[in-house]
């Protein structure tokens, strides 16, 4: 791998202008191909195989292929009713326009509230939520408030419809990360100029892969959080993978090497660690798809594209612009010349011999502190968040609470019983099943079973007295696909968007520790390939395993017990998105690993020239603990900057990845060190049989320059 890295670097270097070029004809290219096909992701989440699919499919055959993504669009007026002559006539223009619509196949009967002053109706889309972009959905809500302007009456969008119009703007976020990020690498680089050339790396790949999910999105259901999550991603391993490039070529050439020779050194050093690096997050993110889920497998793709642009920017674009800047790369100094202390820092030899003292003191107390942080998860549960968790001032939420105040929480998420009726007469069972659960508890409604034109089926609308988020609504939705169906003789289930979610919170919980197992043999595959050790492996699969448990107990009290939940902008606890714990597993794992290739690479490279276990250890904490920690601190202010994101899932990936990169960095620095100094020389253990299996592959492939 290093002759071939090394070979690519002094290429784009010696070549820059057509690198270059080429890189900004494909940003333009991308970017302009993304403009023109437009955004296209999906809201919703399908649960396959689950009693929900089955009920939607029956839906879709019998009434309408879309009824399963109908929303509610809600009219409320603060004074008077809405039947007075003035209001009415604008309620009656509105819903006139809305039925124009192209993009509405059905507008349902209207439900109005006992004191008068709010109505709903269900808006039957007439294609998938998922194929209407941002702005089609917006031009339906602007279409009903049109007419409404002057009339005193408020128009919102609740459900799937109004979660489309409502997703916070990540501009803002996307800006505070980059400007921490400056700042971080000002005090590492200590040039404004070295500290320039990650950032444009990072912003130009991240430009690319957003590009190239916006196009992927024509192509398969993107989940419209994959764009936020990729930024996230992106922007941090983007700027972490040149700064390992930067300060080994900085280093290189400060030690008398040209400055082509230290690109290519860097490239064969360092750049190897990166590209076996972005291979493993790559690995982790793509086993997503053996969950079977769709939401789950696309989100990890698209995840996995942004990376692999990362990469592919510091291999080429990097090397390209080290060479333009050449020298110039060390102007516009701030502070002492760094270039000394980069490849060896004297604070991280200090804690290096600090932990070679005691080993195996701080590594039990590095353990005993994460299975401390780790004991919130073991109440981990997944759900759904619903729209009372949208930011204030947005249409979802409006729509929410004015439903909530006029009907109750469980007007926003209505149960769709679906009942097979081949018969196509009159069959008193299906009577009777609404009225069984209409005495269930937690039912507030069941309306009369609707028959479908055909007769072929018919469709039982359940309010529940709870939120859809609730406690409540599971059992209710338990309670009648268990208890109330079996008994009724009908083949009947239970869907709607609701039960849709909770089918999908049941499936991954489920399959998370498969997905868990899966990334967790293919991380500990790579590494022992990588470093030809069976124990090496073992140990930092072992300190991520507790870093991402601890991330887990740190998410779960935030959100799911409301621990500070106030100081991220949430109103009080929410539940833990179904899908965020599986996308954090595969995303942080990858990640972490990052670090201790680094780590492990360095130590092995201090081995291979002929030092002990011990002095190897400490070798390669003094010459990458400094960056490590620095990289760290730049991922976690990028994830961080994220939880000023006004989305609640945005919210819980923040906290989640950036506590996890804060705990997995440390952990790097502390505990990694201490396992491996505990093991001595069992560390690099491999049986003989296997070592001659095993192929050759070196991640520092060249020794330091004298």
């Amino acid at each position: 791998m290093s002759p071939l890295l090394r070979r690519v670097a002094l290429f784009c270097a010696r070549h820059r202008a057509p690198v270059i070029g080429a890189w900004l004809v494909l940003l333009v290219g991308v970017g302009l191909a993304g403009h023109v096909a437009g955004t296209k992701f999906s809201s919703g989440a399908s649960a396959p195989g689950s009693d929900s699919a089955a009920a939607n499919d029956l839906m879709a055959r019998a009434f309408s292929s879309h009824l399963s993504d109908s929303s509610p669009l809600v009219f409320h007026t603060d004074t008077g009713k809405l039947s007075d002559p003035a209001r009415s006539e604008a309620v009656e223009a509105a819903l006139h326009a809305v039925s124009a619509s192209p993009d509405i196949a059905m507008v349902g009967q209207p439900v109005v509230s006992a004191d008068g002053r709010t109505e709903y109706v269900s808006l039957v889309p007439a294609k998938a939520l998922g194929d209407l972009t941002a702005d089609e959905a917006q031009a339906i809500l602007d279409a009903a408030q049109a007419p409404t302007e002057h009339s005193g009456v408020t128009v919102a969008a609740g459900g799937q419809l109004g979660g489309k119009i409502s997703k916070p703007a990540t501009e803002s976020s996307e800006l505070v990360g980059i400007l921490v990020a400056i700042l971080i690498l000002v005090l590492v680089f200590g040039t404004v100029t070295a500290m320039a050339l990650p950032i444009a790396v990072a912003i130009g790949g991240v430009a690319c892969g957003l590009s190239l999910i916006t196009l992927l999105g024509h192509v398969l259901e993107v989940p419209d959080v994959a764009p936020t999550v990729a930024t996230m991603i992106g922007l941090g391993v983007g700027i972490d993978y040149s700064l390992f490039i930067v300060t080994r070529a900085r280093a290189a050439r400060y030690r008398g090497m040209g400055t082509h020779e230290a690109i290519g050194h860097a490239a064969a050093t360092s750049g190897s660690a990166v590209a076996f690096a972005g291979a493993t997050v790559v690995v982790a993110l793509l086993s997503l798809a053996v969950s079977g889920l769709s939401i789950v497998t696309v989100l990890g793709q698209a995840a996995a594209l942004v990376v692999v642009v990362a990469v592919l920017a510091s291999m080429t674009l990097l090397p390209a612009l080290l060479s333009l800047c050449g020298d110039r790369i060390e102007r516009l100094r701030i502070g002492p010349d760094r270039r000394p202390t980069l490849g060896h820092s004297v604070l991280f030899e200090r804690l290096a011999r600090g932990l070679a003292r005691r080993p195996g003191t701080i590594a039990v107390t590095c353990i005993v502190a994460l299975v401390v942080l780790c004991a919130p998860a073991r109440n981990l549960q997944l759900g759904l968040t619903d729209q009372s968790s949208a930011p204030k001032g947005t249409t979802s939420r409006e729509a929410y609470d004015l439903l909530t105040d006029a009907f109750g929480p469980g007007a926003n998420g209505a149960l769709l019983v679906s009942v097979d009726h081949p018969s196509g007469s009159d069959d008193p069972r299906v009577t009777a099943l609404a009225h069984d659960i209409a005495a269930a508890d937690g039912a507030q409604s069941v309306s009369a079973p609707q028959m479908s034109p055909d007769g072929s089926a018919a469709l039982i609308s359940v309010v529940p007295e709870g939120a859809p988020s609730s406690d409540a609504t599971r059992d209710l939705v338990h309670e009648v696909r268990d208890d109330i169906v079996p008994g009724s003789g009908l083949d009947a289930h239970v869907g709607g968007s609701t039960a849709q979610l909770l089918d999908l919170a049941d499936q991954i919980g489920r399959r998370l520790p498969l997905i868990i197992g899966v990334v967790v043999a293919l991380s500990v595959l790579l590494l022992l390939v990588a470093f030809r050790s069976v124990v090496a492996p073992l140990q930092a699969a072992f300190v991520n395993l507790l870093a991402v448990g601890a991330a887990y107990g740190i998410t779960t009290a935030v959100f799911q017990m409301g621990h500070g939940a106030s100081l991220i902008g949430l109103d009080g606890a929410i539940p833990i998105v179904s899908y965020v714990p599986m996308i954090m597993f595969a995303i942080l794992f990858g990640l972490s690993m990052d670090y201790q290739v680094f780590l492990l690479s360095r130590v092995r490279e201090e081995i291979d020239a002929g030092k002990s276990a011990r002095e190897a250890v400490v070798a390669g904490l003094a010459a990458t603990g400094k960056v490590i920690a620095s990289a760290a601190a730049i991922m976690v202010a990028v994830f961080a900057s994220f939880i000023i994101n006004g989305d609640p899932t945005v919210k819980e990936f923040g906290v989640g990845l950036a506590s996890a990169i804060l705990i997995a960095g440390s952990m790097v620095c502390l505990l990694l060190p201490a396992v491996m100094l505990v093991m001595g020389e069992r560390t690099w253990w491999v049986p003989r049989w296997l070592d001659r299996r095993l192929p050759h592959l070196s991640l520092e492939g060249e020794p330091e320059p004298a």
